[in-house]
């Protein structure tokens, strides 16, 4: 790797920045460095909205929060520094971890060929198909252990870690009884995503609450981002769901560590839910189920199977706009949902395609 040796490595910042689901997918490298290395400090770099996310987690030292306000960059850069990282990883690959990395002042420098600005790291991470037994098989949580073994760390338990902070529990636990309801046995639904081509339409998510419904007399809670935009999604689900608006990552922890089932679009809470074993329905539109199924739980990641798909996701090509998610029906989704319940018996639809976790 160079003449620093692994042992030598006292200090190691790694830079996530945003992206939740990205951040849940690196905990299994978090993990390997840990026991490799159980005497360095790990820092974690990520940005407001994920500020608790590590909370207590057993492999992160030190979370460093990225505000979004001007001089945050400044400020953040400046306290890298005065730290003294031995190495630096990022796990991001954007022009601010670039500049994070080269401000941090760590001689050991992680990244990739494909990186912007590359000439930063002098340790370049191998593909991920080169590093793992079975190329073809490749998820997006090898591609963020492979960042890992350019250190010359092995990462052989590749099983997703995250602990909901006690004070996470309290303040749900609260938030559910301000709306008149303490469920037990409850499916979260997740209606939104980051692009509009992985979203699944709002009405489908609203006819799968009252056919579930009808169907196991459970409670559903819908989890949404904040935000005057999606009001009106506040108002399609309230009749028959609980709906919480704006949770921080520690709640939202506690919402899915309770969850029976999660059902809900690809998008960073299906990994939340994934690393605490809770059972997941993946939704996929434009992004590719192979790469981001979810990893190491009892699921069923749906996709229409176009030939279209996967695609970059920003806008569709396809004469019948976005038919990956509207090709998939109230009656797929729902049959995935109840086949992983014991002792349910559906019938299968001839429309969907399905990749189980190992």
């Amino acid at each position: 790797m160079s003449d620093v040796q692994t042992g030598e490595l006292r200090k190691i910042l790694c830079l996530r920045l945003r992206s939740l689901g990205d951040a849940v997918l690196m905990t299994p490298a978090l993990a390997a460095m840990r026991t490799a290395l159980p005497q360095t400090q790990l820092s974690v770099v990520l940005s407001e909205e994920l500020a608790d996310l590590f909370e207590g987690h057993p492999h992160v030292d030190r979370v460093l929060i990225l505000g979004g306000r001007r001089g945050d960059k400044v400020s953040l850069a400046r306290k890298l520094r005065q730290v003294g990282f031995d190495a630096v990883l990022n796990f991001h690959g954007g022009p601010t971890s670039a500049w994070l990395t080269a401000a941090c002042g760590a001689p050991l420098r992680v990244g990739r060929d494909t990186y912007r600005f590359r000439f930063l790291y002098n340790i370049r991470a191998k593909p991920p198909e080169d590093v793992f037994s079975d190329p073809s098989a490749v998820h997006t949580v090898h591609t963020q252990a492979s960042l890992v073994a350019a250190l010359g760390v092995t990462v052989s338990d590749l099983r997703l870690r995250l602990k909901v902070p006690q004070p996470a529990r309290s303040r749900l636990r609260r938030r559910l009884e301000e709306l008149g309801g303490s469920p037990r046995d409850y499916l979260v639904l997740q209606p939104t995503a980051s692009f509009t081509s992985k979203q699944w339409p709002a009405t489908r998510f609203q006819s799968l609450i009252r056919q579930w419904k009808d169907r196991t007399g459970w409670p559903v809670v819908v989890s949404l981002p904040g935000g005057s935009r999606f009001r009106s999604l506040v108002e399609l689900f309230s009749p028959e769901s609980l709906v919480l608006s704006n949770l921080s990552c520690g709640e939202l922890m506690a919402l899915l560590e309770g969850a029976r089932l999660y059902v809900g679009n690809d998008s960073g809470p299906m990994h939340v839910a994934a690393a605490l074993g809770t059972p997941v329905v993946g939704i996929f539109g434009s992004s590719d189920p192979r790469r981001w199924h979810p990893w190491g739980v009892a699921n069923r990641a749906l996709s229409a199977g176009l030939d279209c798909s996967p695609c970059h996701g920003k806008w569709c090509v396809n004469p019948a706009e976005f038919a990956c998610l509207t090709e998939l029906s109230v009656e797929t989704v729902l049959n995935a949902a109840l086949e992983l319940l014991p002792g349910h018996t559906v019938a299968r639809p001839a429309n969907h395609h399905q990749k189980r976790a190992e």
